[in-house]
């Protein structure tokens, strides 16, 4: 954004955006408040920004230490969620993509299969980098070029340096990773992509959704992402509807 445009987005005089830019004025914590806003800055971020203004933060800022670090109220309600959406796969995870929490369904994938998505490991490291994640679903790399294509937003929202922008650029280096890009480039997204898994003999097809808390006045619970399966076709619903918890 030019300094114009960020000053009309404001409601606020280049010149005084201006000042502000170059020291010459100190933002009162409302200012602060409204530019990050216009320009969508995280909550987790915003601390930054009132730090560097001799405010202390107006939010928790704290690091992502998993499931318990969170307000009881939320962490109840990512189980539950997690809990009914039983017998077919959920998982969650950070605003780095470490998995916090997957349910009996997703487990069972996890162990009949070896794919590296147990909690504490990277989802972006497991599902971009992993070979054995690679042979089991059908259509990875229009999966994996879809995953790319979005978390490229999420982490130009985190800046430059952030962890997941550095994490993203290693992955996309991989041979494998570039090409997927090359033959899916993002004018060809489909508003819903089906991940079509295979597990010995059996085929299943899934779509996902991504759920987040809304009017989050804590860092880490901004950043949490719940990734839901849903059956895509009746096959998958009947493989779920008699394996009921177990993957076989």
């Amino acid at each position: 954004m030019s300094q114009l445009d960020l000053a009309n987005a404001a409601g606020i005089s280049a010149r005084h955006l201006s000042f502000l830019e170059t020291g010459r004025s100190k933002p009162t914590e409302g200012m602060i408040l409204r530019l990050a806003s216009v320009l969508d800055v995280p909550a987790r971020e915003q601390g930054t920004l009132f730090t560097a203004a001799g405010y202390r933060p107006r939010v928790s800022t704290k690091a992502a230490a998993g499931l318990d670090a969170m307000p009881p109220a939320v962490a109840q309600a990512i189980r539950l969620m997690l809990d009914r959406h039983q017998p077919y796969p959920g998982l969650v995870f950070d605003h780095h993509y470490t998995v916090l929490l997957i349910n009996p369904a997703f487990e069972a994938l996890v162990d009949a299969t070896g794919v590296p998505f147990k909690p504490g490991e990277n989802f972006l490291d497991g599902f971009l980098g992993a070979e054995s994640v690679r042979g089991l679903v059908m259509n990875w790399e229009a999966a994996a070029a879809d995953l790319v294509h979005r978390v490229r937003m999420e982490a130009w929202l985190q800046g430059p340096r952030s962890p997941l922008q550095r994490r993203l650029d290693r992955l996309v280096a991989d041979p494998a990773v570039g090409k997927a890009i090359e033959n899916f480039p993002t004018t060809d997204r489909l508003p819903v992509l089906p991940i079509e898994l295979r597990l010995g003999d059996t085929e299943l097809s899934f779509i996902t959704t991504l759920s987040t808390f809304g009017s989050a006045q804590d860092a880490l619970v901004e950043g949490v992402l719940i990734e839901s399966f849903f059956p895509a076709d009746d096959a998958t619903r009947r493989f779920f509807g008699q394996s009921g918890r177990d993957v076989q």
